[in-house]
């Protein structure tokens, strides 16, 4: 995936995180200049004017841009606007109430299936190599209210309110499950190149970006990184944390610089003993996240059609499993099909009766095991012991007959995992690989 290319509102973020006050208010003044109706440069020329001390006309900008934000369809702005206030000491109580009013579940101007679509990119303005803050701010207060005058035009002459999108995680809760995690979260900026969350370490929190670009990087065992996909404010990152203490499975780097929410995982165990409805929604949300994560990244399920896969889910159990337990234990039948959503799992075969263990593959999300005894119709043939606390989907012996027969792609898929995985095993250990005709369903 190649590199992104950043915006000039991502540049003008970075000067007025790094102290470039002068230089961000001229340029974000030029970008608001050019197009008054761009929300993202009348909420930096707010933080601007905040940051050259004009802070009357950078709060009234702020609350005007927290305003249109929320009326439009842009709560991670809005957000945004709302905590730059909160940190200079203002009242924003009322907003917040609107917001929430307007985004929580069931709320009647959501649209279920409308997403947030992200800012389009903008060039950066030449700037010139000196800035008098002076004449920056002045540039700024003028293009503040022109962007004010222009939101109360197209407010007064709009003939019907705008549906809303659907809100990752914080759309997932009732309002007053909302209001609670935000008066506890806290708002934390990541320059470029800054981790968020690091691979390998345990979850303890769990962040809604708000502006700016992120990506999400995975290294292999080579130590390779390979970016996986691109966050977008209004993403969520590090929702597992809020079930599991698993390690995370990949790494979240601030691209162009972030600012985001964060809820950390101490603060929702609390939120969550006094209040049992919060906790159950909290569950809800990662549960259908981990689930669309896992039709993304099983290797099984990943080439069924979208109608299929989701009919297949729906035979499977949930199930937690503790550190050390062992599903399937070698020369047992398997129980049944097992899906890792999150954790991991050791492979570990044992030669004769006294021979040492050995450690034939790490399974993590997406993985399946146990389709090896099912397929063949014998006894597993090694054992299968969880690293570490972990959520799997299981398909017990007897559905998977029914599956099996119902989903012919799910057969195919499993032939094929079976195959591999036994050719995998056998050149381990040194034996002769089984023919493709042994190895069928009955």
């Amino acid at each position: 995936m190649a590199p992104m290319t950043a915006s000039g509102l991502d540049t003008v973020r970075e000067w007025l995180w790094a102290g470039e006050h002068a230089r961000a208010a001229w340029a974000v003044a030029r970008l608001l200049q050019e197009e008054p109706s761009d929300l993202h440069a009348f909420a930096l020329c707010g933080c601007a004017l905040l940051a050259l001390d004009r802070r009357e006309d950078g709060v009234a900008a702020l609350r005007t841009c927290a305003e249109a934000a929320t009326e439009t369809g842009n709560l991670p702005l809005a957000l945004s606007c709302l905590f730059s206030l909160s940190d200079a000491g203002e009242a924003v109580d009322e907003l917040f109430r609107t917001a929430i009013s307007e985004y929580h579940r069931g709320a009647p101007r959501v649209d279920p299936q409308r997403r947030l679509a992200p800012p389009l990119p903008r060039p950066l303005p030449e700037v010139p190599a000196s800035v008098e803050a002076v004449e920056a701010a002045s540039s700024a207060q003028a293009a503040a209210r022109a962007a004010a005058d222009r939101w109360a035009f197209e407010r007064s002459t709009a003939i019907e309110r705008p549906a809303l999108p659907a809100i990752p995680f914080l759309g997932n809760l009732s309002a007053e499950s909302m209001g609670k995690v935000l008066a506890n979260a806290e708002a934390v900026v990541f320059g470029p190149g800054a981790r968020i969350v690091e691979q390998g370490a345990e979850g303890d929190a769990l962040f809604l970006v708000l502006c700016g670009w992120a990506k999400v990087v995975r290294q292999s065992r080579t130590g390779e990184e390979q970016v996986l996909r691109r966050l977008a404010p209004g993403s969520v990152v590090g929702e597992v944390a809020l079930v599991t203490r698993a390690p995370r499975v990949a790494s979240v780097v601030s691209e162009t610089g972030v600012q985001a929410l964060r809820l950390r995982r101490e603060v929702v165990e609390e939120l969550a003993d006094r209040e049992p409805a919060l906790a159950d929604e909290l569950v809800e949300f990662c549960r259908q996240k981990m689930l669309a994560n896992l039709l993304e990244t099983s290797p099984v399920l990943r080439p069924l059609g979208e109608v299929e896969r989701a009919r297949v889910l729906g035979d499977f159990d949930r199930r937690v499993l503790p550190g050390g337990a062992v599903p399937i234990r070698q020369g047992e039948p398997s129980p049944g099909l097992f899906l890792i959503v999150v954790g991991q799992a050791e492979v570990l075969k044992r030669e004769g009766d006294d021979g040492p263990l050995v450690r034939l593959a790490v399974l993590g999300p997406g993985d399946v095991f146990g389709e090896m005894s099912l397929v063949l119709e014998g006894p597993a043939t090694a054992t299968v012991q969880m690293v570490y606390d972990s959520a799997l989907l299981v398909l017990p012996r007897e559905r998977f007959l029914r599956a099996v027969e119902a989903h012919p792609g799910l057969r195919e898929e499993l032939e094929r995992v079976a195959k591999e995985r036994e050719e995998e095993t056998r050149s381990l250990l040194g034996q002769a690989s089984v023919a493709a005709d042994d190895i069928t369903l009955v």
